[in-house]
């Protein structure tokens, strides 16, 4: 295997790992802050189980990040294995006030169950969807607006 050298886009100048919830269903998030020459973009990669504790969580935290200067917010959702239907408005709510205040966001790696417990709550059209985080942080810049997909 080949490595290929990192370009200045890739790196990462802050990681932290956070529990959202915890027990035998718990959630957890890996969250990155890239510096890019386009400006700030955090990597906010979801794992587990999401309930309503953990939704809670994560709205606190999209809310603190909103307010630090962050353009850019990727959703990756491609570990998360089950989302509480009920609390699906509540995480779009949390989605819609950071891009209020911050930027745009963008949810990756949605499966097709993903996807349908959105659209059984009414939400899926309120989403920019993309296939995989690690393929939009390799796009060029600007690459990504107005793209859906189609997972």
């Amino acid at each position: 295997m080949v490595a290929r050298p990192q370009r200045d886009e890739d790196r990462i100048a802050m990681a932290l790992n956070l529990e959202l919830s915890g027990g035998r269903h718990g959630a957890s998030a890996r969250i990155e802050l890239r510096e890019r020459p386009a400006g700030r973009v955090v990597l906010f990669a979801l794992r587990g189980w999401l309930g309503r504790a953990a939704i809670l969580r994560l709205g606190r935290t999209l809310d603190d990040l909103g307010e630090r200067g962050i353009e850019q917010l990727l959703l990756d959702c491609s570990q998360v294995r089950h989302i509480d239907y009920r609390t699906v408005p509540a995480l779009v709510e949390a989605l819609a006030r950071f891009e209020s205040r911050a930027g745009g966001i963008v949810v990756c790696g949605l499966s097709s169950y993903l996807r349908d417990l959105f659209r059984l709550a009414g939400c899926e059209a309120l989403l920019r969807c993309w296939p995989s985080a690690a393929d939009l942080l390799a796009a060029p810049a600007g690459c990504e607006s107005g793209r859906e997909c189609a997972s």
